[in-house]
C-alpha cells in the first residue's frame, strides 16, 4: 500500500471534501435517528420493565453503556495505530453496534412470548456487545474524521451531522411513542427495534461511500502490556492536554445533578407528572437549535471556547434550580442543560482532534475516553447518595462547586490547542 506524501493527501482531502462532508454528516444523522428508537434512557428501560425486569435490571443499563464505551477505547486505539485506513477497519468492526438491535427485534417475536426472562438477558448482553464496539471504534472513528474533514471544518460537520439527527430523533421519538400505544407487546417494541435497524443500516450505507487516504504512521512496535504502561509519559509529557482531561473530569463529576433535573423540579415547584414532557422539548429544542450554532461557532472562535460555553451553561441551569423562584427557572435550566449537551456533542469530538500530533491522535481520543469514563459512570451514583442523605439542593450545590472548577481549569488554565501548537 502506498504512502501518500502530506501535500497529496491535502489535495486528496480537498477533491472529496464535499462528497466526504455529505456522506459522513448523513451517517451521524442517521445513526442519532437510530438511538432514538432504542434509547437507554427512554425505550430500552420501559422494555426491561415488559419482560419482567425489576428496578437493578434497569439500573444496569447506564452501566453497560458507560463502561462498554469508555474503558476499551485505549484498546482500540491500540488496534489501529498501524493501520494506514481508518475506514475499512471501522465498516468490519461497526456491525457488532448495530446487527445487536436487528436481533433483538426478532428475539421480541420469536423467544419474548415464551421466555421472556432469557429474552431479556440476552438483550442486556447484545446492548453490552454493541456498547464495547462503539467503545473500540471510538478512537478509529474521530481520527479518520480527523483525516477527511479540514480542522476549521469539523465543528462544522458535527453541527449539522448531529443536528439534522436532533430532527430526525424528535420525529423518530413521536414514531417511538406511537408504536408503543398502538401495538401490543411484544410487537411494538419489535417495530422500535427494525426502525432502529433501518436508520442505523442507512448510516452504514452513507459512510461506506466516503473517501479516505492511506496514510502510514511511524509508531512504536509494542505489546499492549508495554503501550499501556507508556500511557502516563503522554500525560507528563502534555501538560495541556492533562489539564484538559482533569477539566473534562471535575465537569463529568459536577454533572452529578443532571439526572434529578426532572423529579426535583416536579416536587419543588409542585407541578404534575406531564410536566416531564414539556421539560424533555425544552431541553430538546434548545440542544437542536444550540447544535447547529456551537460547531460553527467552535471553528471560528476554537471548541476551548464552546466547551466553556458548555460547562458555564451547566452552572447557569444549577444556579436557577438553587434559587428556584419558579417553574421558570426550571424550563431555564434545561435549556441550559440543552446547550451544555451539544457543546460536549460538537466542540468535544473536535477539540479532541487537536491537540495530538498525527500519529497519536487515536491514542489521545482513547487515553481521554477511557479516563474520564469511570467518573461520568459513577457520578450520578454519587449524585443520588448525597441527594439521599443531604437533600437536593445541597447536592446541586456540590454539583456546582465541581462544575465551577472544570470551568474555571478549562477557561483559565488550558490553552486553545490551535493556538499553542
Amino acid at each position: 500500500m502506498q504512502d501518500i506524501k502530506a501535500k497529496d493527501i491535502e489535495n486528496f482531502v480537498a477533491r472529496y471534501y464535499k462528497r466526504n462532508f455529505i456522506v459522513n454528516a448523513l451517517d451521524m444523522a442517521f445513526f442519532s435517528m437510530g438511538s432514538t428508537f432504542y434509547s437507554t434512557s427512554t425505550i430500552f428501560p420501559v422494555l426491561i420493565k415488559n419482560l419482567g425486569g425489576g428496578n437493578i435490571h434497569i439500573g444496569l443499563l447506564p452501566a453497560i453503556t458507560n463502561l462498554g464505551w469508555t474503558i476499551p477505547s485505549i484498546i482500540g486505539a491500540k488496534m489501529i495505530e498501524k493501520l494506514p485506513r481508518k475506514l475499512d477497519f471501522i465498516l468490519k468492526w461497526t456491525i457488532g453496534e448495530r446487527l445487536p438491535y436487528l436481533i433483538i427485534a426478532f428475539l421480541l417475536i420469536l423467544l419474548a412470548p415464551s421466555n421472556p426472562t432469557l429474552t431479556m438477558y440476552i438483550s442486556l448482553f447484545l446492548l453490552f456487545i454493541a456498547a464495547l464496539t462503539g467503545g473500540i471504534l471510538y478512537p478509529a472513528w474521530l481520527d479518520y474524521i480527523a483525516k477527511i474533514i479540514p480542522p476549521a471544518k469539523r465543528g462544522t460537520l458535527f453541527s449539522v451531522g448531529f443536528g439534522i439527527g436532533g430532527v430526525m430523533g424528535i420525529f423518530a421519538s413521536f414514531l417511538a411513542r406511537r408504536f408503543i400505544e398502538v401495538y401490543s407487546f411484544p410487537y411494538n417494541f419489535f417495530y422500535c427495534f427494525i426502525s432502529a435497524s433501518i436508520a442505523l443500516g442507512l448510516s452504514y450505507l452513507f459512510i461506506s461511500f466516503a473517501k479516505e487516504p492511506d496514510l502510514i504512521v511511524n509508531s512504536d512496535d509494542l505489546n499492549l502490556t508495554q503501550y499501556i504502561k507508556k500511557l502516563p509519559d503522554i500525560l507528563k509529557a502534555d501538560r495541556n492536554f492533562t489539564l484538559y482531561i482533569v477539566g473534562r473530569i471535575l465537569s463529568a463529576l459536577g454533572g452529578m445533578g443532571i439526572g434529578f433535573y426532572t423529579i426535583y423540579s416536579l416536587k419543588v415547584f409542585n407541578l404534575g407528572d406531564e410536566y416531564a414532557g414539556v421539560f424533555s422539548a425544552f431541553l430538546l429544542s434548545s440542544q437542536t437549535v444550540s447544535t447547529f450554532l456551537m460547531g460553527p461557532l467552535g471553528d471560528l472562535r476554537g471548541h476551548k471556547l464552546v466547551l466553556s460555553i458548555g460547562i458555564l451553561s451547566l452552572l447557569m441551569g444549577y444556579l436557577g434550580l438553587i434559587v428556584g423562584i419558579g417553574p421558570w427557572t426550571a424550563y431555564l435550566a434545561f435549556v441550559f442543560l440543552g446547550i451544555n449537551f451539544s457543546t460536549f456533542m460538537t466542540s468535544g469530538m473536535a477539540l479532541l482532534t487537536e491537540f495530538a500530533p498525527i500519529e497519536l491522535r487515536p491514542v489521545y481520543v482513547g487515553l481521554s475516553n477511557t479516563l474520564i469514563g469511570p467518573f461520568s459512570f459513577t457520578a450520578p451514583i454519587i449524585g443520588g447518595i448525597l441527594a439521599n442523605r443531604m437533600g437536593y439542593k445541597s447536592m446541586f450545590l456540590i454539583a456546582f462547586i465541581l462544575t465551577l472548577l472544570g470551568f474555571l481549569v478549562m477557561t483559565f488554565l488550558v490553552k486553545e490547542p490551535r493556538k499553542s501548537q
